[in-house]
């Protein structure tokens, strides 16, 4: 049964989903700590809420208009009551799928402060297909599934 914290942490998630798929880069910002650091997947950093406001106006306007997501939260990780590593897939849904992608992968470090949760760090990467390594990312690769 999950706590009041990770329902919180989860409707961080939802709140991105749903701003994307307004296309409204203010509402996907929304979640985000006044000062949180955002990177994308092409590793452009961005830094404040509303600078990932204006990112994301921008390119749900363009190279990733019409496009819709949905999200999974995998894992949150607490590191103290305050601060939780988060591990999310968010995956293109529809017809719409700039540069092809099917998923991101997304890390995310969010905080609580004065009773809210905020998202202070998201690192967004696409995964790619590569030969397993060996006997250990096997491992980990079938566990993940």
């Amino acid at each position: 049964m999950k706590n009041t914290d990770e329902i919180s942490i989860e409707g961080l998630v939802q709140t991105l989903v749903d701003g994307w798929n307004a296309a409204d880069g203010t509402a996907y910002a929304r979640p985000f700590a006044a000062d949180a650091d955002f990177t994308a997947i092409t590793g452009l950093r961005a830094k404040g809420r509303d600078v990932i406001a204006k990112g994301h106006n921008e390119i749900l306007s363009t190279i990733f208009r019409g496009s819709r997501i949905s999200a999974k939260v995998e894992r949150i990780r607490f590191l103290r009551p305050d601060v939780a590593v988060v591990d999310a897939i968010f995956r293109f849904v529809g017809d719409v799928r700039p540069f092809d992608l099917e998923q991101t992968s997304c890390g995310l470090v969010c905080t609580k402060e004065d009773g809210v949760w905020s998202i202070a760090v998201l690192r967004n990467m696409v995964p790619f297909a590569r030969p397993i390594a060996g006997p250990l990312e096997r491992e980990l690769s079938e566990t993940r599934q």
